[in-house]
């Protein structure tokens, strides 16, 4: 498995190879060419008249297909197709319907909790179903040693289950450390559920996850990509980070599992990222967001009944208390009818009256939520954008990129984070009452093609507090981009305005 990517590669190298050679020693071939041409044409007249996806997405695509032919049309084929024209049976449907009406009546008995005084959180109820609860209590993290070091711990401490989903594990120390740890726990009847992206976490070597199978824990790949030509689906991946422990205390944020989110790398000097613990009520809400995706690989009526059926132990509701913090817990993915967490993005920076401080690696907006930080910006509200100085991967750093001069043109304030370091976490404050933690990241992939969860936090908080400390660090460590956007070469525009052509791919 670990080597499909590869795979796919050599095989595309190769049949452009056999393309091109074919074009240039035998004449007929024009004639297949022809037909191709016709194909790609046809296939950009089905995204112009009946394809539902973003306008920037489908001028990509036409544009890849019609310039490119033969591999832009199999691209095309393999990755391009519309994620909400997946079938998803019935019997998952059902599943999923039962799971969170089960949780929902859970959550309902405990309306003393429910807190929607502030009116995004009843706009958000609105999209997604899911309340504003108070009483939570909040740990953030800005060091990924920290975060890991208390998620060891919790695991460590774990009675009855633990479950966790990565975007990323890496077969390196540290994921060899959290496998090694739950393979321990399921060695002593700890119920122990691991699931991983198969694309994101392709290199890992299977041989690191027997043990934990052999000490009776249950491994699943999400999606997997299982054959040399990959999937139809390869590009709809689950970029969710979740550990649930007893159903008690929760970890999401933005850190995967490897050494380089420790700053073990020699590409960065340091990795910035951030991760939130939470203990609460708003647990059942992550709680539900694992079992969901746990039901998409196992949808059997079985397998929900074998949750449902120890409700108080995967549910608790016995650690609530008034004295916390107000969490609601939204999560969405590309199958939905509804784009819940784009819209979530969206109506925060509507609320916003003063200012708007967003930390993102990744920031590819959709024209919608990219017009609504110009909008504000336009309107006096002080809007603060810091992105990497560094990228991880060249086309989303330089998409990244392309679109600072008109973020610059609306007067909002763009910072380059310190280029010998990364910044990786995914976080949005507005007027310092309201704050995002998540894998959301502010790009059309978290908004269109990936599975993704994100908390919302209410003000006064303690935990809104660090992160606009938090944020005053980052800002100081970054740097201004006016005087560097002015001296940029001109290779650097061609490979932002060629990144912003091809990124809405990604």
């Amino acid at each position: 498995m670990k080597n499909k990517l590869q795979q796919f590669a050599i095989l595309t190298l190769f049949m452009m190879t056999v393309v091109i050679l074919l074009f240039v020693f035998v004449p007929q071939f024009i004639y297949v060419t022809i037909v191709v041409e016709c194909f790609a044409l046809l296939a950009s007249m089905h995204l112009i008249f009946f394809d539902q996806r973003p306008v920037s997405a489908k001028f990509a695509w036409i544009l890849t297909i019609l310039l490119i032919p033969y591999a832009g049309l199999l691209c095309f084929l393999l990755i391009g197709k519309n994620p909400r024209s997946r079938k998803i049976p019935q019997l998952q449907r059902n599943s999923e319907s039962l799971l969170q009406q089960k949780v929902a009546e859970i959550v309902e008995k405990e309306h003393a909790y429910f807190n929607e005084r502030h009116p995004l959180s009843h706009e958000l109820f609105c999209l997604s179903g899911k309340h504003a609860l108070m009483g939570n209590q909040l740990d953030v993290f800005h060091d990924g040693k920290q975060a890991f070091d208390q998620i060891l711990a919790d695991i460590e401490a774990a009675q009855h289950h633990i479950h966790v989903f990565y975007f990323i594990i890496k077969g390196d120390r540290t994921g060899a450390k959290l496998l090694q740890l739950l393979a321990k726990k399921a060695a002593t009847g700890v119920k122990v559920k691991l699931m991983y992206d198969s694309l994101g976490s392709i290199k890992l070597p299977y041989d690191m996850l027997r043990p934990l199978e052999e000490s009776g824990g249950e491994v699943r790949p999400y999606d997997l990509v299982n054959s040399p030509l990959l999937s139809t689906r390869i590009n709809w991946r689950n970029h969710r980070k979740m550990v649930v422990v007893d159903g008690k205390i929760a970890h999401i944020g933005g850190m995967n599992i490897g050494n380089e989110y420790l700053s073990q790398t020699d590409k960065f000097r340091y990795w910035r990222d951030t991760n939130m613990r939470m203990s609460g009520l708003a647990v059942l809400e992550v709680q539900e967001v694992f079992i969901y995706d746990w039901l998409f690989l196992d949808p059997d009526q079985s397998t929900i009944g074998d949750f449902l059926s120890d409700v108080t132990l995967y549910f608790p509701t016995s650690q609530r208390c008034m004295q916390g913090e107000t969490v609601q817990i939204i999560y969405g993915g590309p199958y939905d009818s509804e784009r819940v967490i784009r819209d979530a993005f969206i109506d925060s920076i509507g609320k916003a009256a003063k200012s708007i401080k967003l930390a993102m690696p990744y920031f590819v907006p959709d024209e919608e939520s990219f017009s609504a930080l110009r909008r504000a910006a336009r309107c006096g509200i002080q809007v603060q954008v810091i992105i990497p100085g560094k990228g991880d991967r060249g086309v989303s750093f330089h998409g990244s990129n392309s679109f600072i001069d008109r973020l610059m043109d609306a007067g909002i304030e763009v910072y380059f984070y310190d280029p010998r370091s990364f910044i990786h976490c995914k976080v949005m404050i507005v007027d310092d009452e309201i704050a995002t933690i998540g894998s959301t990241n502010f790009d059309m992939r978290s908004f269109y093609l990936n599975h993704e969860l994100s908390a919302f936090i209410y003000g006064p908080s303690k935990t809104i507090d660090a992160l606009i400390q938090q944020f005053s660090v980052d800002l100081a460590k970054s740097i201004s981009i006016d005087q560097l956007r002015q001296e940029r070469t001109v290779l650097t525009i061609i490979k932002e305005r060629l990144s912003a052509l091809f990124i809405p791919l990604l």
